[in-house]
């Protein structure tokens, strides 16, 4: 799944734990076999737990934004929803992800993420099957306010998971790859919502944009089961039934050569340590700086809802909407996986976040102008889909910094929950 990137110098050393002497042995060629159990391995973490982040957050970023194409596809109509009332049900969802963000990040540290994780998932999807059954738009608030809490543990918590497995040079590209379930999410929505129109809208007395939210809550339970058997814990003390006690024992080799260190207790003089490097406040200001930049993509929909023709008809209709988006989405797909390519066989760090912040730059600029053209606003629009590998790199890079799971943690979970309050008021 993963075969790009190269190695830290340091991993092509061999792996010679002092209590494993049966496998591995001190000459040369026996070096040579370790390093090839470690490249099978990294390939069997790859395969397992990249893939259920991948599919994991696939189902996050789906249950998280599919009220706007169902908001596109009849939901507002039949909600009565008027003025405001959609950015209040991204408001109440983002009030919920705040709050919940750090304390989730800390129980991450001190209960299984293969119990904690899937757990809270299985929540959201619960919500997720609750907004089929709305009447009116204060139930969506509710709804949309406990999915904020319990998707609260997802981004962050596979983050922490991947920077626990991971070496720094090897986890901006499986961070770059779990976050291009989001462009894959919105092209999957945009895809079932245009299909779900023709097919069941109607069915059994409920509307396609309701069928949108049972079927989206159904694979959510489906994933979160998975989790329960494919998120391992800690690397040297893992119980899953999938990794062998060798490759228990390979994991934690390498996370000490990167320099990572076990889990540790909380105390003030370590949260101190934390808020008094400068790294942390560097890092959260350039994360919640691009976060809040990203967010003019998810109105590229309501763009297309609102352009009409020159008698004031509507330019576009439900199934063209929804088809006119996967395009966009894809194209963020292959410059993610394009950036993180680049970053993984390089190691810079600087410039690839500057070659998609410029690209970004040009887009925003000509939608500040809102220039006549719809073409020109278009090629405006996509431009901002060229810029989502950044917070990927820019957390690889943080991780080089930071050697416990619980300092990496909290200055994720910093980083993100400052995010959320001001992009509440952005969309307000």
């Amino acid at each position: 799944m993963l075969g790009f990137g190269k190695r830290n110098d340091s991993l092509q050393r061999s792996v010679h734990p002092a209590d494993d002497t049966h496998d591995y042995a001190s000459s040369e060629e026996a070096g040579l076999v370790d390093e090839r159990k470690e490249k099978r391995f990294v390939r069997k973490l790859d395969w397992i737990l990249v893939t259920w982040a991948f599919f994991a957050y696939l189902l996050k970023m789906i249950d998280g934004t599919n009220y706007k194409t169902a908001y596109a596809s009849g939901m507002k109509e039949e909600l009565n929803m008027t003025g405001n009332e959609l950015n209040f049900l991204d408001i109440y969802y983002r009030i919920g992800y705040a709050i919940f963000l750090l304390p989730c990040q800390i129980i991450l540290t001190k209960v299984r993420p293969n119990w904690w994780l899937p757990s809270m998932e299985m929540a959201w999807g619960l919500m997720t099957a609750l907004m089929a059954a709305a009447h009116d738009v204060r139930m969506m608030y509710a709804l949309r306010f406990f999915i904020g809490v319990f998707e609260a543990s997802s981004y962050p918590g596979i983050i922490s998971i991947l920077c626990n497995w991971y070496t720094p040079r090897e986890v901006g590209a499986r961070i770059v790859i779990f976050s291009a379930s989001y462009p894959v999410s919105a092209m999957f929505v945009s895809a079932m919502q245009a299909s779900l129109s023709k097919t069941l809208d109607g069915r059994s007395g409920l509307s396609g944009w309701r069928w949108l939210f049972i079927f989206n809550a159904i694979m959510t339970f489906i994933v979160a089961a998975a989790g329960y058997l494919m998120v391992p814990d800690a690397p040297g003390t893992t119980k899953i039934f999938w990794m062998s006690e060798q490759e228990n024992k390979i994991a934690r080799a390498r996370m000490d050569r990167a320099e990572r260190l076990p889990s540790t207790r909380y105390s003030w003089a370590f949260v101190k340590s934390i808020f008094k490097n400068p790294v942390t406040y560097a890092f959260v200001f350039a994360y919640s700086t691009w976060s809040w930049s990203q967010d003019s993509n998810g109105w590229f929909i309501l763009f297309l809802k609102s352009v009409k023709n020159g008698d004031g008809t509507k330019r576009f209709d439900v199934a063209e909407i929804n088809a006119i988006s996967i395009p966009a989405y894809a194209l963020m797909l292959v410059a993610m996986l394009m950036f993180a390519y680049l970053h993984s066989v390089t190691g810079w760090h600087t410039t690839w976040i500057l070659v998609q912040e410029t690209s970004l730059l040009i887009g925003v600029i000509i939608l500040v102008v809102w220039p006549q053209a719809f073409a020109t606003k278009m090629v405006a629009f996509f431009l901002l889909f060229c810029s989502c590998a950044v917070g990927p790199i820019l957390i690889a890079w943080m991780s080089e910094f930071f050697r416990t799971p619980e300092e990496r943690g909290i200055v994720i979970g910093l980083a993100v929950t400052f995010v959320f309050p001001m992009s509440a008021w952005m969309s307000s």
